[in-house]
């Protein structure tokens, strides 16, 4: 069984959040936005058996608004879990489980509710129906059956500070411990391996005069204690006397090299000990998962950042690494580089919000409840598998993006039934829901051209959109001079000549409500990308608000308008460029676009700008628009 969906009610930074997990989640955002506590409110609900560092739930736990300042008399936390199986049924949760008609999947849903009673606070567990509603009956009631739900959800949680002093102690940690104990040894090879032990013992013993004096006169000690005609004995033990002193003992030595030397792992790198430490849990599900949980089981592994401490290169391989562990992977990350190689729907952009922890993702699917009626399933049978409608929940769901003329005929489905306002109102904000979705081609076209940047822009806060790498550098210096840090406000600047269209990244930014900017050249490319984006969706005034153009035509004549000719001549003639002060404005230009000769013209420029004491206000009056737009959004949102 996994983990399909979370509901959070009233838990740390969230008042309300619904979230959906695949295969593999990764969770994205800044530091203090809610990540580790989505992770937490799947720990108190789901606690692994006999976990002893598991989270309890506190009145710290309790989301505070502006009008609730005491935990004790707020309305509680409440956190609903649901369960799905995809395999094999799960026969002893009848009359808990539900199926899915549809695609034959069975799952079960839990609420677990917080609330302040007495002297702490009460855990009510529920078991749910479809349509949400608090299953009655024995069977749901029954304590047992908590038991065996959670046995179906075997959770494990790996911290982002992961200690190998920790993790493999064969006393506390919550693997190596386990596999330890679960060793056998064969009766006559641990007879064996005692004698050859008490043999050697014997020789270490004589190897030295002192030990064997040591060992007469501490056996006097038994004369006094024993007080009987024989004598007792007594001797030194420098060796393990049994197997189970021998596993105590156990400890893992590597070497990185074939000349390095062997060294315990707590001599190791932090990199390399978090690292043994992501593949000893594997090596548990692998070895004991089945026979400590029950067959056929597969792991929840909620990790926090698995980048710690390794080196850029080594994060961007962790993705295969992590792919490789058995079960499904909860993971909370801050590195665009292990981002770099992770599919976009796998993606979970967590945000604070006004209304608290909010998750953006793309997701395929788009669903809203509305009644039931014959003609909406009519629709949904001819619809060739675009829309799916679940009697038994009331949910209808729609594959991309609801076209018009389906929105159209589904309004009309309710006539003048007296639902016919809810429905109207549910299906509504599903056409404006599915209205951000991110085509598979759209996203393909992201994964192959933005590789190298998309693990920046998705930690930013906001996206300023160029054409070509002069406009990356230039915009950054002219950002500068307006006292603007860029990476202060949480602002990337997007190239996109080598990084795919424009509008891809247009539509992105929409679906994760990005906020974004975008100058283009004032010609027939420039105006083509204005195009495509208006044809994604986008009207007249979002355009005019969100794109601008340069006045005087592409950005080398801006220059050259905008009074920075001297400067380039200048640069030109540093790189020596003969007669460069008497060019006239046709040949400087041809000369500044000049393949060989562009970068680093752009470089200088940017350079000299940077280092200039102002820039007029009608100077790149385009990039300076841009720039101001998103900063000061961001300014207003702090």
């Amino acid at each position: 069984m996994k983990i399909a969906n979370i509901e959070i009610e009233n838990f740390r930074s969230i008042r309300h959040l619904s979230l959906d997990f695949g295969e593999t989640t990764v969770l994205i955002g800044p530091n203090n936005v809610g990540k580790t506590a989505i992770l937490d409110a799947i720990r108190v609900t789901l606690p692994r058996f006999g976990e002893q560092r598991g989270k309890r739930f506190s009145e710290h736990d309790i989301h505070l608004g502006a009008k609730t300042r005491d935990a004790k008399n707020s309305d509680g936390a409440s956190i609903t879990l649901t369960g799905v199986e995809e395999g094999s049924s799960i026969e002893d949760l009848v009359g808990i489980a539900q199926i899915n008609f549809q695609t034959n999947h069975q799952s079960v849903t839990v609420r677990t509710q917080y609330n302040w009673s007495g002297d702490t606070f009460e855990q009510k567990w529920d078991f749910l129906d479809a349509q949400g509603e608090q299953l009655v009956g024995s069977a749901s009631a029954k304590p047992r059956n908590r038991t065996k739900f959670r046995k179906y959800l075997p959770v494990f949680y790996l911290g982002a500070l992961r200690s190998v002093n920790d993790e493999f102690s064969h006393r506390s940690s919550q693997f190596w411990k386990q596999l330890l104990k679960a060793t056998k040894i064969p009766p006559d090879t641990e007879s064996q391996t005692l004698e050859e032990l008490n043999r050697l013992n014997e020789q270490v013993l004589k190897a030295d005069p002192h030990l064997e004096r040591i060992t007469r006169t501490l056996r006097r000690a038994t004369k006094i204690a024993i007080r009987n005609q024989e004598d007792g004995d007594v001797s030194l033990q420098t060796l393990p006397s049994n197997i189970s002193e021998i596993l105590s003992k156990v400890q893992i030595i590597l070497k990185n090299e074939s000349t390095s030397p062997w060294l315990p792992i707590r001599l190791q790198g932090e990199g390399m000990q978090s690292l043994l430490v992501l593949f000893l849990f594997q090596a548990f599900v692998e070895c004991l998962l089945n026979e400590l949980y029950g067959t056929g089981l597969e792991p929840i592994l909620l990790l926090e950042e698995p980048e710690t401490h390794l080196h850029p290169h080594a994060v961007r391989t962790l993705w295969d690494h992590i792919q490789r562990i058995p079960g499904q992977k909860i993971i909370t990350t801050h590195s665009p580089y292990f981002i770099q190689h992770v599919p976009f729907r796998h993606l979970r952009l967590v945000r604070r919000s006004n209304n608290g922890t909010e998750v953006l993702s793309l997701p395929e699917n788009f669903s809203a409840v509305v009644p039931p009626c014959n003609a909406l399933e009519t629709i949904v049978r001819e619809s060739n598998g675009k829309l799916s409608y679940r009697r038994e929940s009331r949910t209808l769901t729609v594959t991309g993006n609801l076209e018009e003329d389906v929105y159209r005929k589904l309004h009309q489905c309710y006539g003048e039934r007296e639902d016919r306002i809810e429905a109207g109102q549910n299906l509504s904000d599903l056409k404006k829901r599915s209205s951000l979705y991110v085509s598979d081609e759209v996203l393909r076209a992201l994964q192959t051209q933005a590789r190298r940047m998309r693990g920046e822009i998705f930690f930013a806060e906001g996206w300023l959109i160029v054409e070509g790498p002069s406009d990356f550098m230039i915009i950054h210096a002219v950002a500068d001079t307006l006292h603007y840090n860029l990476d202060k406000y949480g602002i990337s600047v997007i190239d996109t000549q080598n990084n795919g269209n424009p509008a891809s990244f247009v539509i992105l930014a929409r679906a994760l409500n990005i906020p974004w900017q975008a100058v283009f050249d004032n010609d027939q490319a420039g105006k083509s990308y204005i195009d495509r984006i208006r044809n994604h969706g986008f009207d007249d005034a979002q355009i005019s608000k969100k794109c601008h153009l340069h006045e005087a035509g592409n950005l080398e004549d801006q220059l050259v308008a905008d009074g920075f000719d001297t400067d380039l001549r200048e640069i030109l003639a540093e790189l020596g460029t003969s007669n460069a002060e008497n060019l006239d404005k046709q040949d400087l230009l041809s000369k500044f676009k000049s393949g060989k000769k562009k970068s680093t013209c752009s470089v200088m420029l940017a350079d000299r700008i940077r280092n200039g004491s102002s820039i007029g206000d009608g100077q790149l009056k385009a990039f300076q628009v841009a720039i101001k737009n998103l900063c000061r959004n961001r300014e207003s949102q702090s």
